[in-house]
């Protein structure tokens, strides 16, 4: 279960902000008083903007699994690594792209793993590698699970290889993501016309696929602690026999999910977000100021 709901005052903006459940990977926030293109631009930074780091290059020296180094590589890339503290010791991935293009990994840049397990010859089983096996040169970057299978090794199979990760963007490769879900959505405003409603018809409350809709003594009635799940499917409009239900929207009020793949928390990926969002406006301004456009 998340924790108990709580809201935040954002100051003179007027920004309203309510946890309606938190957990360590995971975050649900309703979110008042804000204009949808400035949730959606935060959105959107948290998904290709915010660094995080991931294997970019892996270095093989023996490989005699069945698996392809391609393949091998790839997998090993795809495996999330905690990046909390990274963000504050390693150079920013502009300045390391063209370091790992040469091959020139320097350790304000690169955090090196190393790969080493073989499966003795007498051993009649496979064993599998796993993401634990990789043995990190910083402890501060790891893999954040430690059961992600990498490969299979046959007997008198070994594998040894070194991995090289950086801080990356999400907009350069999917594995520099640090969320695997993000996303916002309206708040449901459902307006029933009880001069329309017959008191013991129950078809909206059938069709809801979310249960928003509860029978009482006085008729149908929208349950308001469960408003915040419906996702506007319009079923209970179109399975009312009276056309006595119009689903709206709320305005400038949304729900806003997070979802981190672990290499950072929920709540620093939205504080992360945020600053780069700012940082490109300032910028953009700075721009417009400098070609005229804006004093």
């Amino acid at each position: 279960m998340g924790e108990e709901s709580k809201e935040e005052d954002c100051g003179d903006m007027g920004l309203n902000i309510e946890v309606l459940e938190q957990k360590p990977f995971y975050v649900k926030l309703k979110i008042k008083d804000i204009p949808l293109h400035i949730l959606n631009a935060i959105r959107r930074c948290s998904i290709s903007e915010v660094p995080v780091m991931a294997v970019d290059s892996v270095v093989f020296t023996v490989n005699s699994s069945v698996f392809y180094d391609e393949i091998v590589a790839h997998r090993i890339g795809l495996i999330p690594l905690t990046s909390e503290e990274a963000l504050e010791k390693y150079r920013p991935p502009e300045e390391c792209k063209e370091a790992a293009e040469e091959a020139i990994f320097t350790e304000d840049c690169f955090v090196k793993f190393d790969l080493e397990v073989s499966n003795p010859p007498e051993n009649s089983k496979p064993i599998i590698v796993y993401s634990k096996e990789l043995r990190t040169g910083d402890p501060d970057v790891r893999p954040v699970y430690d059961t992600i299978p990498l490969l299979i090794l046959g007997p008198g199979q070994e594998i040894r290889l070194e991995a090289y990760a950086r801080l990356g963007r999400g907009k350069e490769h999917a594995k520099w993501s640090p969320v695997s879900v993000a996303a916002h959505r309206y708040i449901a405003d459902i307006n029933i016309d009880y001069n329309k409603c017959m008191k013991d018809c129950t078809h909206c409350i059938d069709g809801c696929p979310k249960g928003i809709f509860k029978q009482t003594d006085k008729g149908v009635v929208v349950q308001k602690n469960k408003l915040e799940e419906c996702i506007l499917c319009r079923v209970c409009e179109l399975e009312c026999p009276a056309r006595a239900i119009k689903v709206g929207w709320k305005k400038n009020e949304y729900i806003l999910i997070i979802e981190s793949t672990g290499a950072l928390s929920p709540k620093r990926i939205l504080i992360e977000s945020s600053r780069i969002l700012e940082s490109k406006l300032d910028e953009l301004l700075e721009k417009l100021r400098e070609a005229g456009v804006v004093k």
